[in-house]
């Protein structure tokens, strides 16, 4: 199905069409309609918008489900027929999630990689993702096939109307092109071209972006030839020797240089030199400081902070290593491993954290003071519950924040009852010890109805995870 590539792209503009099907009721001038399935339900439906259209995508079934949906900036998901996310395109990057809903990849804009990912959402619906400015969907139902550009539009492609200049006339006037622009007028809408992304930019401005775009820039251009030479005028620069004294350099200004006099009685030798033996200026040190200078001086020394922060963050912990470095044969021996399960949407989660870790930092600085103690023993990560439902579904909890404790690889100790400093300190403590005396939790265990606070779904909804 070719592609006419010259023809400027506008976000959710059909590629190609057949002729024309009882089961297509979009507009042909506008693009906006809705296309039916044969059974009768609705498949397609196209929103126009400022700046291009909303493509939504659903299901051949009485509750048509979402499949996919895009929106002029190329933002929007692909969901599996199950319902979890596949995948999630936003302004800033991607995720792409498997069928049990964990990521197993994501990027950022703009995207490396040109490799076409193709997610097959229904045997009637094709999308095919390379990046934000190329998304193409492509839709199939008995003689009705349509392909939309879902992605964002490239700017200038076509080129605004005013560079259709075909002469010009005496004092300056521009003659158009009346009748291209005339016909694109008719086929677009309008004579404005839409525009473009923004996605593409600098890595960070400043100084160090600066130094990348040096090292990366081709050497056989202008450019780079003024470069070197600036360097190497920096290189010789720096090999001059300060006032003729061989590798000894004097700053003016500092407690190393002399007063003015002395300087120039050294240099023409008409005063005693201020250099000894070794050829170097002598050190005069600082001269000394009035009363009120003092007095200022001591005014302007910082203030010790009396206070110091004992909080530290947690480390992250990702699922994908939770097999090798938790509960594996990878786990290391005689450690507790505190796993809190926590979710940035959560409130109760945000109040936690803090305690948490000023845990952990207490934990690590007793570490650090004796390497013996049983505080060295324990180490607590952080699980970002929105990564996947793997521990969810493994031990049967329902709510956060959860706080799972491994010992040597087996878990010893599962709770959501912890909201203070002291309480989690006292909960691995307890866990390390029962974990020592091998008093650890049977295989497969899981959380029974209602053991996990389940009744707080009445009260606080926003901590329930997701029905098992």
């Amino acid at each position: 199905m070719a592609i006419d590539k010259h023809e400027p792209s506008t976000s959710g503009r059909a590629l190609a069409m057949v002729a024309s099907s009882e089961l297509d009721k979009t507009n042909p001038s506008t693009g906006d309609g809705t296309i039916f399935y044969p059974s009768g339900n609705i498949a397609v439906i196209v929103c126009k918008q400022p700046g291009g259209q909303i493509i939504t995508f659903f299901s051949d079934s009485k509750s048509s489900e979402i499949l996919a949906s895009f929106n002029a900036q190329g933002v929007g998901f692909v969901y599996y027929p199950t319902g979890k996310p596949w995948l999630v395109v936003t302004e800033a990057g991607y995720t792409l999630s498997d069928k049990k809903g964990n990521v197993v990849d994501r990027g950022k804009f703009p995207r490396v990689s040109s490799e076409v990912i193709t997610l097959e959402a229904s045997p009637n619906l094709t999308v095919h993702f390379t990046n934000r400015q190329n998304i193409v969907a492509a839709f199939r139902a008995a003689d009705c096939t349509r392909e939309w550009q879902c992605g964002e539009a490239p700017r200038r492609v076509e080129g605004p109307y005013t560079s259709k200049v075909v002469g010009a006339q005496l004092g300056g006037k521009l003659e158009l092109d009346v009748g291209a622009i005339r016909q694109r007028q008719q086929a677009m809408g309008s004579v404005y071209v839409p525009p473009g992304p923004h996605a593409v930019e600098t890595e960070r401005p400043g100084v160090g972006s600066l130094k990348k775009a040096l090292r990366r820039m081709d050497p056989t251009c202008a450019l780079a030839s003024t470069v070197t030479e600036l360097r190497t005028l920096d290189s010789r620069l720096s090999q001059i020797d300060t006032l003729g004294l061989g590798t000894s350099r004097v700053l003016y200004g500092t407690a190393r240089s002399a007063s003015a006099g002395a300087l120039l009685g050294g240099l023409s030798g008409s005063l005693p030199s201020p250099a000894g033996s070794s050829g170097r200026l002598e050190d005069y040190g600082s001269p000394e400081l009035s009363k009120t200078q003092q007095r200022f001086a001591n005014a302007l020394k910082p203030v010790e902070p009396k206070y110091k922060a004992r909080r530290m963050k947690l480390p992250y912990m990702r699922l994908r290593d939770l097999s090798s470095q938790v509960m594996g044969q990878g786990a290391p021996s005689d450690t507790l491993i505190m796993l809190c399960v926590l979710a940035d949407w959560n409130p109760v989660c945000a109040r936690v954290e803090s305690q948490l870790e000023a845990a952990h930092g207490q934990f690590t600085e007793e570490a650090a003071g004796r390497s013996g103690s049983e505080s060295a023993r324990i180490k607590m990560y952080k699980v970002d519950a929105s990564e996947g439902n793997m521990l969810q579904d493994k031990f049967g909890f329902r709510t956060v924040p959860m706080f799972l404790m491994f010992f040597e690889g087996k878990l010893a100790f599962a709770s959501n009852n912890i909201r203070t400093e002291t309480e989690a300190r006292d909960a691995a403590l307890t866990a390390l010890t029962r974990g020592r005396k091998q008093q650890l939790l049977p295989e497969g265990f899981r959380f029974t109805a209602g053991s996990d606070n389940t009744l707080l779904e009445y009260i606080r909804p926003t901590t329930v995870l997701r029905e098992l």
